[in-house]
């Protein structure tokens, strides 16, 4: 019987619960992360290389005060520095105290307007052009045998050169409150260390930027299930607008473009990962099916032990265990998987949690959270809602949504559990675990789903969408509501949709087929047909594109019938044409009717030459080379 609070037993058993899940889930110990280091991940780490070339960007007044600020600090005094003036500030260089001047008159300086100045790179490896001119050429000393750069940026300027939310490792920009600071000491080269803390400490930054840095080579990317380019076209490009660190690029090849993740740029963020619906983008740290694993061992651990209502939460590692929104209440019966960046996380997961045990997913927002990244999350949010809603199991009766976010405040002042109101106590959609249950056909609708029908096995890992379709087939189980044969609309961008051929124009080409890169469109081997799957398909339009008689178009939508999405549906189907001079079929009836009207006013198939059309490659040679001997001058003919 469902009630509204727990009792004391109950929030007891849950603590007990709670502490065996995570302590059995980590091999003894109670954290929830499961590290993984690069090499385990089988990627070689990425290394950055400093010695400190620093050049301070903005107006002369500022970047002399920071600069002289840098020469006073035992940490920084040592830097090699360059000062590019970007931007005119002529009452605040009137009031600049001479002894920034005297601090920084022996450091080379550069004019450029800001709109002529071009940086990329990263720590380690900036490059820094003005109307073409590498400016670390002219103003840093550079080793021997090393291409110009610098090392370090310091960006003072009022609109920055890097607009990117997440910037380069090595690319500092003040904010607001340091600008202030650094203002008070362009007036007073003695203003007091106290007035000037936080400017102090982001300056001591760069004093840590120094030496050899290696980090985990976070994504991989598979081209060979990759939807983003085929025959010419471009399809996806989910990933390219969801990274916060520019750090993905289409790259263009001589036939096809292809993905590419400068390593030195990403951050790890994962934003990435979460919206490529095919998995060709796969994160390393961990791997999915590893995190996956960890939630299933979590949930089936705390079910065992006799917790109840068992809520998922995912959180950032370094957020503070009394850091949260939640009562204590609710803390109690949380199963925390820590993350390094939230973002790391989507619809998929979530999903394939709830169908795991879990009454509800919880995700913690930090109050600093880039606005990029929260778009993306909320965008996973509502295509998980908006297919759980389709099945009837979005809210509990109660009204409470299935996946809820929560905002963290910021990390001063903690705010107190206690206060928090507890969340409403609602069922979950399956409950522990059948003992000895390894694959679907052994599930009832009350249990979660198989682990190893949800993972596979190691030599035969389902990808990112099976293993979704495999989630949905399951919820739709769970479900209690009279599933909608037809498609139910989804979010803007969604990778589910129907692709709508007009079938009186197609000509069973199989361009289409060629270029799907997940087989949602399909042909027969025996005879000439069409065939698409809907649950396999990611609106990438690459088909729409490839269509040379333009008769495919894509309408979004999500089919919660398992039976709908997951058939094959036929589209049109056709009979072989025969060769007329072998009799071999080499291609379907529209398609060699198709070729004969687009051609009929070519030059080169007029009289006889019309049959070649009817006939198949091999014989098609042999019409030729016969002609040829029989008319040696037709081979001059243009």
């Amino acid at each position: 019987m469902l009630s509204s609070s727990l009792e004391s037993a109950q929030r007891a058993l849950n603590q007990q619960a709670r502490q065996r899940a995570l302590s059995s889930a980590m091999g003894g110990s109670p954290a929830s992360s499961l590290p993984l280091l690069a090499t385990d991940a089988g990627s070689a780490p990425i290394r950055y290389h400093s010695q400190g070339r620093t050049v301070i960007i903005g107006s002369e007044a500022r970047v002399r005060a920071l600069a002289s600020l840098l020469t006073r600090l035992p940490a920084t005094a040592q830097l090699p520095m360059a000062l590019l003036i970007s931007e005119q500030d002529n009452s605040a260089l009137v009031t600049m105290d001479e002894q920034h001047l005297a601090a920084s008159e022996s450091l080379p300086v550069h004019s450029a307007p800001r709109d002529m100045l071009a940086l990329s790179g990263h720590l380690g490896q900036f490059s820094l052009a003005s109307d073409g001119v590498n400016l670390a050429a002219a103003l840093v000393p550079q080793g021997a045998g090393s291409a110009p750069h610098f090392d370090l940026v310091a960006d003072l300027s009022s609109q920055p050169l890097n607009q990117a939310e997440l910037p380069p490792p090595g690319y500092l920009q003040a904010g607001a409150d340091v600008i202030a600071e650094l203002d008070q000491l362009v007036a007073d080269a003695e203003a007091s260390q106290q007035s000037l803390s936080q400017l102090t400490a982001w300056a001591m930054q760069f004093a840590g930027l120094i030496g050899n840095f290696d980090k985990p080579n976070y994504v991989t990317v598979n081209l060979d299930t990759c939807a983003h380019s085929s025959a010419g076209n471009i399809g996806c490009t989910r990933c390219l607008s969801s990274c916060s660190a520019d750090a993905i690029f289409s790259v263009a090849g001589r036939r096809n473009a292809h993905i590419e993740i400068d390593p030195y740029l990403c951050h790890g963020a994962a934003s990435c990962v979460s919206a490529c619906p095919t998995g060709a983008l796969s994160f390393t740290q961990p791997p999915a099916e590893q995190r996956m694993e960890q939630i299933q061992r979590l949930l089936e651990r705390y079910q065992d032990g006799g917790g109840l209502y068992p809520l998922l939460r995912y959180r950032l590692e370094q957020s503070p265990a009394s850091q949260t929104a939640l009562a204590s209440v609710d803390q109690e019966r949380c199963l925390d998987i820590t993350l390094e960046e939230i973002s790391a996380t989507g619809h998929d997961e979530w999903l394939a949690a709830l169908a795991l045990g879990a009454t509800q997913v919880i995700v913690e927002l930090p109050h600093d959270l880039p606005a990029g990244q929260h778009q993306q999350l909320d965008s996973e949010r509502r295509l998980a809602l908006t297919l759980l809603d389709s099945m009837g199991l979005a809210n509990a009766a109660s009204g409470e949504p299935r996946i809820r976010f929560v905002s963290l405040p910021s990390a001063l002042p903690q705010m107190d559990s206690n206060e928090a109101d507890p969340l409403p106590l609602i069922t979950p959609l399956c409950v522990a675990l059948a003992p000895g249950a390894d694959s679907e056909e052994e599930q009832q609708p009350s249990q979660p789903i198989a682990r190893d029908w949800l993972l596979g096995q190691p030599q035969a890992r389902p990808g990112k969408r099976e293993r979704l379709n495999r989630v949905l087939d399951h919820l739709a189980t769970l479900s209690v509501a009279d599933l909608a044969q037809d498609s139910v609309a989804v979010p803007t961008g969604a990778p589910f949709g129907v692709v709508n051929v007009d079938s009186d124009n197609c000509t069973l080409c199989q361009g289409c087929v060629a270029v799907c890169p997940t087989s949602a469109l399909s042909a027969n081997r025996t005879s000439p047909a069409l065939s698409f799957t809907q649950g396999d398909c990611v609106q990438c339009g690459l088909c729409e594109q490839a269509c040379p008689e333009q008769v495919i178009t894509l309408t979004p939508g999500f089919a919660p019938q398992p039976e709908v999405r997951r058939e094959p549906q036929l589209i049109k189907q056709d009979v072989p044409f025969p060769c007329i001079s072998c009799g071999t079929p080499f291609g379907s009836t529209a398609t060699i009717t198709a070729m004969q009207t687009k051609l009929a006013s070519h030059a080169y198939f007029q009289g006889d030459g019309a049959l070649r059309l009817k006939m198949c490659s091999d014989c098609r040679v042999k019409d030729i080379w016969h002609e040829m001997a029989r008319n040696p001058d037709a081979q001059l003919k243009v």
